[in-house]
C-alpha cells in the first residue's frame, strides 16, 4: 500500500509540475490516433518516465489501447 500511495503522489506531482501533460490533452492525442470514446485513461510509470495508457471504444465496438509519452504526447503504441 505504501508503494501505491507513493506512486500516486509521484504521478500527481508530475502533472502539477508540468513534467506530464494534463489527462485531457493526452485524451485528445489518443482520440486522434484511435478515434472513439475514451473509456479509461491511466498515468503509469515506465522506469523514470511517465506514460499514459488510454483505452478507446470505437463505433464498431472494437477496443483500442493507445500508449503515449506523458510529457510530449508522442504515440508509442496502438493495439
Amino acid at each position: 500500500r505504501r508503494f501505491f500511495l507513493a506512486a500516486m503522489i509521484a504521478c500527481a506531482s508530475g502533472v502539477a509540475e508540468g513534467r506530464v501533460m494534463q489527462p485531457a490533452e493526452a485524451s485528445r492525442h489518443a482520440r486522434h490516433a484511435a478515434p472513439g470514446e475514451v473509456v479509461r485513461i491511466r498515468l503509469c510509470r515506465q522506469g523514470d518516465e511517465f506514460v499514459y495508457v488510454v483505452t478507446t471504444l470505437k463505433r464498431d465496438g472494437r477496443v483500442a489501447r493507445v500508449t503515449l509519452e506523458g510529457q510530449s504526447g508522442k504515440i508509442a503504441t496502438i493495439r
